[in-house]
């Protein structure tokens, strides 16, 4: 039984390498399609530097932001008071783990890490970091719900209804379980009885460990403010394609194109792809931007300018952090 068990495990793991590999290169092939590298890398050589030294200050900010959330919130939700520095660099060097390995392993790596430095149990810190994922979507839906709303698309309106009415189901969805998780666990429970399928069991565990943790979070209002904080960390990582697009010489008076093209690109991360969202990252951003009429040499320069200043900051920590940090001793926690 085990052995079968473990050979299951394996077959998944090879799956999901699988498909984020065939997805990832399919994205790649998609990009490149209709684009000249040389008209690309012409473009980039033009990059001014002081726009891209606000968007990496802002990067920053945004990280150091990110980390300081999850420390609210596991603070909440195991009900310890932790302390902020020894989460800080772990926090950033799982998504730097995740950048440069598949499968999310830096999702693992904090799981793990958590778990064991504060003596925390691994459903809690899982928990936290499904909630963590809920406030990311629900904020960057919003944010890219009112870039849409605002700019001015040069396709025709029926093809923006199928757009809006994704944003509209995923906020709706988003909200849901963000403020009545347990409803609507119980309520997806209830729909797939007599369904044996493995995919609707693993979605209802998950929406029973958010619901767990939403209730050690508290109650509507701190879920109000860290909404808050989720859109101030989002708006702040938005500066890094608004400063790509500046840096390449795009004007000034055009800068909901790229916040447009930036809350797509992030939506497409859900997609799998290469680690690093290498692929489903560029082609998201490449659609927003034709909507909103930027030539493909341009929309694909901003957003490979963009993502490699979101992508190699996290990536050198990580490795840096795996292969220099000491290792730490557990935490005392109150």
């Amino acid at each position: 039984m085990v052995d079968g068990r473990q050979r299951q495990r394996r077959t998944a793991t090879a799956l999901r390498v699988g498909l984020g590999l065939v997805a990832g290169i399919s994205f790649v092939i998609l990009v490149m399609r209709d684009v000249h590298l040389a008209q690309v890398t012409a473009l980039l050589h033009e990059a001014k530097l002081l726009p891209l030294l606000v968007a990496i200050f802002a990067f920053v900010a945004d990280f150091l932001l990110r980390a300081v959330r999850f420390w609210i919130m596991l603070r909440q939700t195991s009900d310890r008071d932790l302390p902020l520095g020894p989460t800080v660099g772990p926090f950033i060097a799982s998504f730097g783990i995740s950048d440069v390995l598949p499968l999310r392993l830096g999702d693992g790596f904090r799981v793990v890490w958590f778990s064991r430095q504060f003596n925390i149990s691994a459903g809690t810190v899982i928990g936290t970091m499904i909630v963590e994922r809920i406030l990311d979507l629900v904020t960057i839906v919003i944010l890219g719900a009112v870039a849409l709303a605002l700019v001015e698309a040069s396709t025709k309106a029926e093809l923006l209804l199928p757009l809006q009415l994704s944003l509209f189901v995923a906020l709706v969805g988003g909200l849901s379980i963000l403020f009545v998780p347990a409803l609507l666990a119980r309520l997806i429970e209830r729909l797939s009885r007599g369904v044996s399928s493995a995919l609707v069991t693993m979605f209802v565990s998950a929406l029973k460990s958010a619901s767990a943790a939403m209730v050690q979070v508290g109650s509507w209002r701190k879920v109000v403010k860290l909404t808050a904080m989720s859109l101030a960390l989002w708006v702040l990582e938005s500066i890094v394609l608004l400063g790509a697009w500046m840096s390449l010489g795009q004007p000034a008076d055009d800068l909901l194109k790229p916040f447009l093209a930036f809350a797509f690109s992030t939506l497409g991360t859900l997609v799998p792809s290469l680690p690093g969202h290498f692929g489903a990252f560029e082609f998201f951003g490449l659609q927003a931007f034709a909507l909103v009429g930027v030539d493909a040499p341009t929309a694909l320069a901003v957003v490979l300018l963009a993502h490699l200043i979101l992508w190699a900051p996290t990536a050198l920590f990580g490795v840096g952090w795996l292969l220099f940090a000491a290792p730490e001793k557990p935490q005392p926690v109150a």
